[in-house]
């Protein structure tokens, strides 16, 4: 499956905002997901990486989409694109957009997140 010039092209850009490379093998799915999604959507010029990860947190976030918010979250801190106070700066901005149970959803995924880190002394020290 990982012949392809997109393909690499896009499990780079897979394994920068996720955190890992992808599998090696699996279903059309996955080719499809590493091509298009991360090839072709998230290796646009025109926005950053970082400006991508705010879209994707929000999006997460309105919807309540858990497993896959603390992923993005735990990579945008890990890769230094977002601030721990960015991350609060972000839900409650959104719980004022899309409703205050939905920012107070993102917000406890990024205590979490955030929780989890500082036991693993991975606890992100410095502004971006």
């Amino acid at each position: 499956m990982s012949g392809s010039e997109k393909y690499q092209k896009g499990a780079a850009l897979f394994a920068q905002v996720l955190g890992s490379a992808p599998p090696d093998k699996g279903p059309a799915f996955l080719r499809l997901t590493v091509e298009n999604l991360f090839a072709d959507v998230w290796g646009r010029e025109g926005l950053s990486i970082r400006d991508r990860r705010l879209i994707t947190v929000t999006i997460l976030t309105m919807l309540l989409k858990q497993d896959s918010l603390e992923g993005h979250l735990e990579q945008a801190l890990a890769s230094g694109d977002l601030a721990p106070k960015e991350l609060q700066e972000i839900m409650i901005h959104i719980a004022h957009y899309a409703g205050w149970p939905t920012g107070s959803f993102g917000f406890d995924a990024a205590m979490r997140v955030l929780q989890q880190q500082a036991e693993k002394g991975e606890a992100p020290t410095s502004e971006p």
